[in-house]
Parts: C-alpha cells; structure tokens; sequence
C-alpha cells in the first residue's frame, strides 16, 4: 500500500524527528511503500515574530535567559537545523517536495496515495502548524483514500479552536476510516467538540513502538565519569535552581542538552547524551519518553504553559505520575526513589501489542 505520512512541520525538535522516524519505519515494516508528505511553514506570521522578541527580551530582563541571540527567529532556526539535517535526509524518506499550501498540498497528493496516516504529535493543536485544516486532510476529495490518525494529540486538554475550525474540522474528522489519539483527553476533546463517532483509540507514540536496536544504532559508545543529563525547553530561574540542587544531591556533573543558538548537537549526540547518563531531567515529552524507553531513572519538570496533559497522561499509562514536578519542592526525595522497570516494561509490552493492532486492522500488513 502507498501510505502518505503528514505529520507537524520540522521545527528542530529531537522529538519531531524522531517520532517522524518511528511511525515511517513501522509502516515500512509493515510492508507499505510510505512517503513524508512534505508540508512546511511558509513563514513565521508577523504577530508570532513579534511575540518571539518580546519574550526573548522579558526572559533576558528577568534573568531567565542568558544568551541574546541578535539573529532573527528564523535563522536561528535554519542554524539549528544544520546537525539535525542529516538525520532527516537519511532516515525520514523519501519525502515530497516542500509544500507551503493547500493547493500545493491538493496538487502532489492527487492520484497517488492508498492512504494517509496525520501524525503523530501535536498536529491538531493550531497554534503549532500552519493550517489545521490541512491536518484534518481538507485538501483530499477522493473518498478511495483511507485517511487515519495515528496519535494526533492536540497538545492540551483546551485546545483553542474558533468555531469556523470546529465546524470544517469537525466534517473532516468524521470521514476518517480510523481515528487514535496519543492522550486520553484527546478523546475527551473530541467528545467535547461533538466529533465523536464512539470508535477513538488511545494509542502509545511512535517512538515506543521500535525495540531498543532502532536507537542503538545512533548511540555513540562513551567512556566518560557517570553524569546526569538535563534537557529542558523552557529554563527558568527555578529550574536552574533545581537542577543545581539535583546536581549536588547525586553527586553527579549536569550536561545541559538544551538547544541554544551558540550550541548543536546532532541527533547521535542528542541520543548518546541521554542513553548514556545515570539520571535525566526534562520538561520535555519526548526526553521523558526516551528516558523511559533507555531505563533512566528521571524527573520530569513540568511546564504549565506547553501543557501538562501530556506528560501526565505518558507518566499515568505507566504508574509512575510521581515522577512529574511543577517546581524544585520535592525533587530530593524523588531522586532516591527507583523506577519498577519490569512493571513498566510489561505495561510498555502490552500497549505496544494494542497500538500496531490498531495499525494491523486499518491498513493491514503486505
């Protein structure tokens, strides 16, 4: 079967990339034939530009932020982009042509997929892609093509749709063959919004359907003293504070892996530092998957403003909510607690086996 794979645009984000990697090589070992469909920002709107720069300078008056990068968002970007590329060229295709459009969208996909698979990660919360319609696959009129969801999250447990988006999403929704959410309060938001046709799944992200050897192919071998790794998108001044207090605790030097203009770090590097540590902390919903799926005891440092929903809900599938904080106020006693890896991998087992069931009965193994 020729499955196209339309997931959020690349935004220099380990986890993008990775899931992106995960859920194309499942479906190729499934047998299809699977393409990246393409999409990308055009560009940054004006109002997100101007929003970037004031936070960036209230995070620098604050102290929150160290580095005043004078290059504009976009280049910042494009410069990230340079140790993650190859990653992307290598292992996330074939891939279309960059499409910036609906009509771009319409014109490549016509006549040539069996089905489209939109995910997984947050690609039905607005705010993060460039037309959420397109995601909900306005842009394909032939009623032939399986169109499924394989994870969609939408990010939060409110997402911010205006009614003309609830109205067309919510027509698009119910011509999909197949609908799985990565969170289970994306269930609750599709029930909310009156979309619901009673069949939604729950299902684990991509990353997590790959054994170990999937990765450990990345992972650069390493001789170094025992460490403990941070990777956190958003720091603040709390957050230093405890990573600081954890530091000392452990007894443990703190790589930092967070992105920063002046630093990269290629996708083997980002891996090894992680796969490599004794301890992780992270804000991030991916550092947290890989911290599970490598065996590392971590906490995760939970940001309010990205979303807790879906940290919580990953952290609740394998009863270890306690890992999650919302500030440096109970990390000691989290640290000498040890994660039951073997509970954690029989429920990662039995949820494996549920998600490519759910991928089995839709579009079938060749």
């Amino acid at each position: 079967m020729k499955i196209g794979m339309l997931t959020l645009p690349f935004n220099n984000n380990y986890g993008g990339y990775l899931q992106a990697y995960a859920l194309m090589t499942v479906l190729k070992g499934m047998g299809h034939d699977v393409e990246l469909i393409y999409r990308k920002h055009n560009y940054r709107p004006l109002s997100l530009r101007i929003k970037y720069f004031i936070k960036t300078w209230v995070k620098c008056l604050l102290g929150q932020k160290h580095e005043l990068f004078i290059m504009d968002q976009e280049k910042e970007l494009r410069y990230k982009g340079q140790a993650l590329m190859p990653f992307v060229d290598k292992y996330i295709a074939p891939k279309t042509i960059p499409l910036f459009s609906t009509a771009q969208l319409r014109k490549e996909c016509k006549g040539k997929y069996d089905a489209i698979v939109v995910g997984s990660d947050q690609v039905w919360r607005p705010d993060y892609v460039p037309n959420i319609e397109n995601f909900f696959l306005d842009f394909i009129d032939n009623p032939q093509i399986l169109k499924l969801s394989y994870a969609a999250s939408f990010g939060t447990s409110s997402p911010i749709y205006s009614d003309k988006e609830k109205r067309i999403c919510g027509d698009l929704i119910k011509k999909f063959d197949a609908v799985s959410v990565r969170e289970r309060s994306g269930v609750d938001v599709i029930c909310n919004f009156g979309w619901s046709n009673g069949c939604e799944e729950v299902v684990l992200d991509p990353t997590m359907l790959l054994d170990l050897k999937s990765y450990e192919q990345f992972i650069i071998p390493s001789n170094e003293e025992d460490y403990a790794v941070a990777y956190i998108l958003d720091m603040d001044e709390d957050k230093e504070c405890g990573l600081r207090d954890i530091a000392r605790e452990l007894a443990l030097p703190m790589k930092n892996l967070s992105l920063s203009g002046t630093r990269l770090f290629s996708m083997e590097m980002w891996l090894s530092c992680l796969h490599n540590s004794k301890f992780i902390v992270t804000d991030s919903f991916h550092g947290a998957v890989f911290s599970i799926l490598f065996k590392r005891d971590f906490i995760v440092y939970a940001n309010q403003e990205r979303g807790v929903d879906r940290l919580s809900s990953l952290l609740k599938t394998f009863n270890i909510e306690n890992r999650m904080i919302l500030d440096k106020n109970g990390i000691e006693e989290l640290l000498h607690k040890k994660i039951d890896w073997e509970i954690v991998n029989e429920r990662l087992e039995i949820d494996k086996m549920h998600s490519m069931s759910f991928l089995r009965k839709v579009l079938g193994e060749q």
